[in-house]
């Protein structure tokens, strides 16, 4: 049972979600490689491709655009080069991607005040120079 007030599960997206169901305003694209990158409004987005084209239609169209697509046709395969590493970076997030941190609240972690580091250093070995006699 849900605490009252809290919000309703949201379904991760995948690259087959459709622009109906991206959960979010805003569709969020990088890459790996290079500092290709933007956001787009869902109501943009549903306007110029359909409200049921899927994420993965975007991210095609986003690839169309980098100097390293693998799909086009003035570009020679190359068995070592480069390739584009397109992706959306919010799918499989179940938070918004423009929530503030402040609005995303404390998360548990495992361990306990046992599992912390100690606040003092532990006294470490004087160093010494190599080739100095122990006498002194």
């Amino acid at each position: 049972m849900k605490p009252a007030g809290a919000e309703p599960s949201v379904v991760p997206p995948s690259l087959d979600t459709t622009l109906m169901q991206y959960p979010w305003v805003v569709i969020r694209f990088s890459c790996h490689f290079c500092e290709r990158g933007g956001r787009a409004r869902l109501a943009a987005c549903a306007a110029q491709f359909g409200k049921h084209a899927s994420l993965l239609r975007l991210l095609t169209v986003f690839v169309s655009g980098c100097p390293y697509d693998p799909s086009n046709p003035a570009r020679k395969p190359q068995k070592y080069g480069h390739h584009c590493g397109a992706y959306l970076p919010d799918l499989g997030r179940t938070s918004p991607p423009d929530l503030p941190p402040a609005l995303t609240g404390l998360s548990l972690i495992e361990g306990g005040k046992a599992d912390m580091l100690p606040a003092e250093h532990s006294p470490s070995q004087q160093r010494r120079r190599v080739g100095a006699s122990d006498n002194g």
